[in-house]
């Protein structure tokens, strides 16, 4: 098959498609394609930077928390909680990603029940976040509550399928 640009594989094309990729509206959204891609030291400058950009409270708490997800991503589990603790700080009604993002440091470090708390808390202040009753599940399995663990394995199911698109 022949073509009317010799020379040109795939993986010029590939280059080609990425380099006309369109720049981010802001250092937030370009932390987060960092992170995807799974470089979270060329996120953390990025979210820095989106601190400055954000506009009130529930943003700047998803920035921290963001931020902690990447320092965790580079082993820095101290300066992870410190922004799990700054997401939590920044608004009146802690948000719940932080609380999850808390209880797994928590449950990786072996303190389930500690965890448990943490699972249990996001889920008051957002009941359908399926990530927060998986992981109550996985905290439930690790203290050997079986019954337990299948419920929130439930929970996070019904979540998920609520949250699916095209779901009323």
């Amino acid at each position: 098959m022949s073509s009317s640009r010799p020379g040109l594989g795939p993986f010029v094309f590939l280059r080609r498609l990425a380099a006309r990729e369109p720049a981010a509206a802001g250092a937030f959204a370009r932390a987060l394609r960092h992170l995807e891609r799974g470089r979270p030291h060329e996120a953390l400058p990025e979210l820095d930077a989106a601190l400055g950009e954000a506009a009130g409270g529930p943003e700047r708490a998803r920035v921290h928390n963001k931020r902690g997800v990447a320092l965790i991503a580079l082993g820095e589990r101290d300066a992870a909680l410190e922004a799990f603790c700054s997401a939590i700080e920044c608004c009146e009604a802690a948000p719940a990603a932080p609380l999850v993002s808390l209880g797994n440091l928590l449950l990786e470090s072996g303190h389930p029940n500690d965890a448990i708390d943490y699972y249990r808390a996001a889920l008051r202040v957002e009941a359908g976040y399926a990530l927060a009753h998986t992981n109550l599940a996985a905290a439930l399995r690790a203290l050997g509550d079986r019954a337990g663990s299948v419920r929130a394995l439930r929970a996070a199911a019904r979540a998920e399928a609520r949250q699916a698109p095209g779901h009323a």
